[in-house]
């Protein structure tokens, strides 16, 4: 049988006082449960530990060569139970999570501002990637979860949607388009296109979209970042067929987004994570956070 925790706090605490009515206090049960619990730790380490006269208890060689070894399991404990109070209420720890950049920007600094006040000692670390490099860093644990558009999960990884969006044309204020009460998708195959590489999940959703039609469109200008597309679309360069809450966060004074419609595409931001982990403290409080702040779609 192996000593249990309790076994071994009566034995330190036996050899601290040399009494086990001081014991009994400290463990707040009684001087015959003390006993008990000695004999029961003699038993299964096959060893006297104490030589017992009518008022006190004497350690003996055994004892003594052992006490600091208990002494620091107990510690050890005390230190692994403080630790896992200050996780799980959120008075240390880490956020390590990786994100598109238009989802940084459009989500993640509000959030982090309300986050810093209420967890105040929980280090961030935010990567903000390319969208066709989420998955191998939240693969390889090198951070928690990943937040973006993917285009299918990959094996190892499990997808939960937090927000979804809409395409849109996004294009200059004084075009054509932009004083259309309603803009399909065939109203916008007549003019340039500028949008993301075929590696992101926004476009499968366009590639998607014109296999619906039955239609194919070359696209003028790819860019690997939005921000990138938004300013080639001020300049005159063309549409940019983003998601519509990208320019909210990126304003651009001479543009407007037009929600693409027949067919209407979703874009869904999704918590990527790996399969069967379990979300740390930390990062739970950023999801319960972030439905707190956008809703559930």
């Amino acid at each position: 049988m192996n000593p249990t925790i309790k076994q071994l706090q009566a034995f330190a605490l036996a050899c601290r006082y040399g009494v086990l009515t001081r014991a009994a206090e400290e463990m707040f049960v009684t001087q015959p449960a003390v006993s008990v619990l000695i004999r029961q730790l003699e038993d299964a380490l096959g060893m006297r530990l104490f030589d017992r006269t009518s008022r006190s208890l004497r350690p003996t060689v055994a004892a003594r060569e052992i006490l600091p070894t208990v002494e620091r399991m107990l510690r050890d404990l005390e230190t692994m139970k403080s630790s896992v109070k200050e996780l799980a209420g959120r008075e240390r720890g880490h956020l390590r999570f990786a994100a598109t950049p238009s989802i940084a920007a459009a989500f993640v600094p509000t959030l982090l501002a309300e986050y810093r006040q209420r967890y105040p000692n929980i280090e961030i670390s935010v990567d903000d990637a390319a969208p066709d490099r989420l998955t191998a860093p939240t693969l390889a644990g090198d951070v928690e979860f990943s937040l973006g558009t993917a285009n299918e999960t990959a094996e190892g990884l499990t997808l939960q949607c937090l927000a979804r969006d809409t395409l849109c044309a996004i294009c200059r204020r004084d075009s054509r388009l932009a004083r259309k009460r309603r803009l399909t998708w065939e109203d916008a195959l007549s003019y340039p296109w500028i949008t993301v590489k075929a590696s992101s999940g926004i476009r499968s959703l366009i590639d998607e979209a014109l296999f619906t039609l039955g239609t194919r469109k070359a696209v003028q200008y790819e860019v690997s970042y939005m921000t990138t597309g938004l300013s080639m679309a001020q300049a005159g360069l063309g549409i940019a067929i983003f998601p519509g809450i990208l320019l909210g966060s990126f304003p651009h004074p001479d543009l407007v987004a037009r929600r693409l419609e027949s067919p209407i595409v979703t874009r869904d931001v999704s918590l990527i994570r790996r399969a069967e982990h379990s979300l740390s403290p930390a990062a739970q409080s950023f999801i319960e956070l972030w439905y707190q702040r956008f809703g559930k779609p």
